[in-house]
């Protein structure tokens, strides 16, 4: 096994020479995760920058490995990954296995196993930047069964992770269709868009556009595939707009109010790290969960937001929870829910309204002065039923993601022990499926 270090010398490209498309894709800090590549935000080089760099190109069945900063994220470089000319900065090391001895695809299972991250935390130095030389990176130990006994390991815990990976994506969907409807709803206005076409009412000239593309859905819809809302939920809304001094053109019977007509946001509680305890409810901070303690203080579900250093990030939590002094949760829902608030405080890009100037800080009460228009109850009432069930589904699945990351970090140690035979491991994996 190799273990290679990108080129650092006089070719090394700077941010100047980036582009957002081209021939060869270097890697940032952001596309090597937890869970693999992450292809989100992507900076690529020209072809002649590739040539003239030495060394840090993959090939096909390596393995990447960050080594600072966030050390121990790790990515593993198969046909799937859609680009064939792929370089590492100057944070990652390469791992190339030999294949003759080791499963590239055990080889990645083992580096995302807690096998793995325990070595890593007792070898990596550096408080300020955390690193892991590649000189104490070869310190690491790995049992190594022969090979067509790593090809099935990794095919049990590969089976785990793709259900996990399948899970994710299933949340990811349900949360996206949660989040169209409520555009759809409270920003494009489009059941009012459909409700006025069908009276003749007049258009906004700012909706026009909108408008005319409803009303051609609209005439190319079907049973199978409707374009229009069903009646039960369009009579829910009004035909026609009128003109709002400070907020434009609004649904009528929504009148011009802020933030603080819809909900109310509480600074959280105190809880300092020497009294936390692990336990069933979530820690949640200003950039999300933040472990877990054995109180809480929060009737789940409910959301949360950063009011202290992560400012803009709105959480969803399922379960009760127990929300820190750095965020402000909501204490009530006058005319929301937790389901309408959670993508009504993410349209607000709340990180604009930083009130402190060492520090990051969001003033509840400035952020409650925020005019919006105010939808009538009945709308945001009908929107929660709506997608209600979405958040119920994909609860179930996050608590499917636990038993299965369980599951997976539990066998990958007791396989390589002999603890625990293939065909036993397989067992469990069929109960877990």
């Amino acid at each position: 096994m190799e273990i290679l270090d990108g080129d650092r010398g006089k070719n090394y490209p700077n941010r100047k020479e980036f582009t957002t498309t081209g021939y060869c894709l270097f890697l940032n800090t952001g596309n090597v995760t937890k869970d693999g590549f992450k292809f989100d935000d992507m900076d690529f080089v020209s072809k002649e920058r590739d040539e003239a760099l030495r060394k840090g190109k993959l090939k096909r069945e390596d393995l990447v490995l960050t080594t600072r900063g966030t050390v121990g994220n790790v990515a593993y470089y198969s046909r799937r990954v859609p680009f064939d000319h792929v370089r590492i900065n100057s944070g990652m090391v390469i791992i190339r296995p030999d294949q003759d001895r080791l499963s590239p695809k055990f080889l990645y299972l083992f580096l995302r196993s807690k096998v793995f991250e325990n070595q890593v935390e007792s070898l990596r130095t550096g408080s300020a930047q955390p690193q892991l030389p590649i000189r104490d990176l070869k310190k690491v130990t790995i049992s190594l069964p022969e090979l067509g006994q790593q090809e099935h390991i990794a095919h049990i815990l590969g089976t785990l992770d793709d259900k996990i990976e399948l899970n994710r994506q299933m949340n990811t969907t349900l949360e996206a269709m949660a989040q169209a409807l409520f555009k759809s709803w409270f920003v494009d206005f489009d059941p009012v868009i459909d409700n006025a076409l069908a009276a003749g009412n007049p258009i906004p000239e700012e909706l026009a556009a909108r408008a005319e593309r409803r009303a051609n859905a609209a005439q190319q819809q079907s049973p199978e595939h409707p374009h229009t809302l069903p009646a039960a939920i369009r009579q829910q809304f009004p035909d026609r707009f009128v003109f709002a001094e400070t907020m434009g053109w609004v649904p009528e019977g929504w009148f011009e109010g802020t933030l603080e007509d819809m909900l109310v946001l509480q600074r959280g509680f105190d809880l300092p790290k020497t009294n936390r305890t692990d336990g069933d409810y979530p820690l949640m901070a200003a950039s999300g969960q933040d472990g877990t303690h054995n109180e809480f203080k929060v009737k789940g579900p409910g959301i949360t937001t950063g009011r202290s250093g992560k400012l803009g990030d709105v959480n969803f939590v399922h379960h009760d929870f127990w929300p820190l002094n750095t965020t402000l949760w909501i204490k009530e829902y006058k005319n929301s829910s937790p389901y309408h608030a959670l993508y009504l405080l993410r349209s607000l890009g709340l990180e604009t309204y930083n009130s402190g100037s060492a520090v990051p800080t969001l003033n509840r009460n400035y952020v409650h002065s925020i005019p919006l228009g105010v939808p009538p109850k009945p709308v945001v009432d009908a929107y929660s039923r709506a997608v209600q069930p979405f958040y119920e589904k994909m609860n179930s699945l996050m608590r499917q993601q636990t038993r299965l990351t369980s599951t997976r970090d539990t066998l990958l140690p007791k396989l390589l022990s002999g603890q625990l035979r293939i065909p036993e491991a397989e067992q469990l994996l069929a109960e877990v499926i």
